[in-house]
């Protein structure tokens, strides 16, 4: 569930490239509570500080596991523009002739195994937000208030520091 609210999904062509909740978010955290009211009255200042918590555990999260896809085509002995080809031949539904069948098999072990990856941020994602004191689907919900109020998602992002 998480997963395809919160990453948004990942589709083959972008597994290199992670998405969180409205994007990257990058710069240290303030580590004081804000005392000031949110913009919004339906998210408290705590709410808001849990969630740019959690945004920023997703950032150290995904860096994980970009690093874990890379290892994980480097040892299969492709290389992530040969990985790409491929993903774009299966997904245009080319035929195999296009790939040699040794690359389809290194392409196909890959795909299994990010799908591993994939499943193991998950639980990490779900498992930071209960950590920070949210329930998943207030999370959601903080998440759909900040993303429709540009007030708020200002705040979100300098409290993110950017």
């Amino acid at each position: 569930m998480l997963k395809s609210l919160v990453v948004g999904g990942v589709v083959m062509v972008g597994l290199m490239i992670p998405t969180v909740a409205f994007g990257q978010f990058n710069g240290p955290i303030s580590p004081t509570l804000e005392t000031e009211t949110t913009v919004d009255p339906q998210v408290s200042p705590l709410e808001l500080q849990q969630f740019v918590q959690v945004i920023k555990q997703f950032q150290r999260i995904e860096t994980v596991v970009q690093r874990q896809m890379a290892k994980t085509i480097q040892k299969e002995g492709l290389t992530p523009e040969r990985f790409m080809e491929i993903n774009e031949s299966q997904r245009q539904l080319r035929s195999e002739s296009v790939n040699s069948s040794e690359d389809l098999e290194k392409f196909r072990k890959i795909v299994v195994k990010f799908q591993e990856i994939m499943d193991d941020a998950e639980e990490k994602r779900q498992s930071t937000v209960v950590t920070q004191g949210l329930e998943v689907e207030r999370f959601l919900e903080i998440e759909k208030i900040v993303s429709s109020n540009s007030q708020l998602q200002a705040k979100v992002q300098r409290m993110l520091g950017n």
